[in-house]
């Protein structure tokens, strides 16, 4: 008995292993994320050789969202040509190039060319990680293997602003590029995904992955066996193997994109993603991240010793991401986002309203102090962690196989420009019209994101990505004319099955 249950623990720890390479990649985005929060107050002291001005200061913390457009194109169409694994390693290249160019770094344009050097690597990440950790968990973990995404980028997020507190920017800087070489190594010694090497027929090493990292029983066999058949079904209504003219291909490629994007099992996925985004970029997690000094002296008082709450804050979002891993294996993904969603949106409008009373000098005597500022932003930081956890375990989960790489490079799109929206206009827009009305606004973007997806986002815990694509599609029972060739596949496919099952060693 006790043998078994360690069988059957192993392809656990292999995923993981597997999820521990992706993890540390987002470590070192947290830490990119995390930097501007000192990096701009250093650069402000009298000694820095480096002058800057507010735009200047809003342009280093937001160019990384405009790089991250470039990213997410760069790797669409890597992920699907040269799999998952050889695209998770490029990742790594510019990001540490970023940290060596900024530690060299001698004006603002340096700063910003390395920053957004740091925002390709983020960009190209942004579409292939999930996919990464969704292609190669168990169904019953995914959801908690997936929020690890969002606490890795919360822990890498501490670790820099940790450091950040005892080092100068060119130092910590020199700290926070160890943490890609880390991730490397992980990578290099992560199996390709199954998912992948099934869309490009190498199914006997699709198996040995699958099996590698699922173990064996008829469940797993069930699902490696409709993900074949899907595949096979979908490359035979495809045309392949001719030989075209540039020409030729550019239009099949436009018509291929105009079919997709009225296909449900496509536009429905973007469409959730579009407005999963804005929710995610709107919670303010990277705007308090960039300026959360900043914010901490504007909301709770000059007084207020801003690096100790900065880092506390820090460890409340990493103890809020820990539980999350939690509570995504047990609630649903609605009630998730929802729950933390309405709770954030209070928080906006409390802070907004807390800041007006106190810049208008009608705030009560017994909320005066740092206490209630203080619970504003602790239940803010803690709740925003649903608004993070669930974008991207969803987006993980949502996007067709056949559609993965081009569906998740194009939902990618608005995280990318409301990251770049959202850290820009944080620090002009409380200036030109006060922090009340900004985090109003704020608050609002978000609730109308929210309202959408109350009525787009269906519920995808425990299923598997061939049940979540079958949904879209609308195919909840598989009708006469669809039955037929899927049995006709599902006979070969166990066959194959059959064979490559009993050439494969389970370690």
């Amino acid at each position: 008995m006790e043998e078994g249950k360690k069988k059957s623990s192993v392809p656990f720890l292999r995923q993981c292993f597997v999820t521990a390479g992706v993890c540390l990649n987002i470590l070192g985005h947290g830490a990119v994320v995390g930097f501007t929060a000192f990096l701009i107050p250093g650069l402000r002291k009298p000694e820095s050789h480096i002058k800057t001005t507010v735009t200047d200061e809003s342009s280093i913390a937001s160019i990384v969202g405009i790089a991250l457009i470039v990213g997410n194109f760069t790797m669409t169409p890597l992920m699907g040509s040269i799999g998952r694994k050889k695209s998770h390693i490029l990742t790594i290249f510019p990001i540490l190039i970023g940290w060596f160019t900024i530690i060299l770094a001698d004006s603002v344009t340096t700063l910003v060319v390395a920053r957004f050097l740091q925002g390709i690597s983020m960009g190209m990440h942004a579409p292939l990680g999930a996919v990464i950790v969704a292609e190669m968990t168990h169904p019953a973990n995914r959801g908690a293997f997936l929020s690890c995404i969002s606490l890795s980028l919360a822990t890498g997020i501490f670790i820099c602003h940790t450091v950040g507190t005892y080092l100068t920017w060119q130092q910590s800087a020199l700290a926070m590029s160890f943490i890609p070489f880390c991730s490397l190594i992980g990578i290099i010694f992560s199996p390709e995904s199954p998912a992948w090497l099934i869309s490009k027929g190498r199914y006997d090493e699709a198996a040995e992955v699958f099996y590698w990292l699922r173990g064996h029983s008829e469940e797993e066999d069930a699902e490696l066996e409709r993900m074949i058949t899907v595949q096979n079904m979908v490359k035979k209504s495809s045309v392949a193997g001719q030989k075209l003219s540039l020409n030729t291909r550019i239009k099949r490629g436009l018509k291929y994109l105009s079919e997709s994007f009225r296909k449900p099992e496509f536009y429905k996925p973007v469409s959730i993603m579009f407005f999963m985004y804005i929710v995610y970029q709107f919670s303010g997690i990277n705007v308090i991240t960039s300026y959360a000094l900043d914010i901490i002296k504007q909301v709770v008082g000059p007084e207020a010793n801003a690096k100790l709450l900065m880092v506390a804050m820090d460890v409340a979002r990493i103890i809020c991401n820990i539980c999350a891993v939690f509570v995504m294996r047990k609630l649903k993904r609605r009630t998730v986002l929802f729950c933390s969603g309405m709770v954030v949106v209070m928080a906006y409008f409390a802070k907004g309203v807390f800041v007006y009373a106190k810049q208008s000098g009608s705030l009560p005597t017994v909320m005066q102090g740092q206490w209630l500022p203080i619970l504003i932003l602790a239940v803010y930081v803690s709740m925003t962690v649903g608004l993070t956890t669930v974008p991207f375990a969803i987006s993980g989960e949502i996007f067709p196989l056949e559609y993965r790489g081009l569906a998740g490079g194009i939902s990618a799109l608005p995280w990318s420009i409301n990251f770049f929206v959202a850290v820009k206009c944080f620090p002009i827009l409380t200036v030109n019209i006060g922090m009340p009305l900004t985090y109003l606004l704020y608050g609002c973007v978000l609730l109308i994101s929210l309202v959408f997806l109350y009525f787009l986002l269906p519920e995808t815990k425990d299923k598997t990505l061939q049940e979540i694509e079958d949904k879209f599609r609308g195919l909840t029972v598989v009708d006469k004319r669809a039955s037929e060739p899927l049995e006709r596949e599902k006979e070969e496919n166990s066959e194959l099955l059959r064979r490559t099952s009993s050439t494969i060693i389970v370690l």
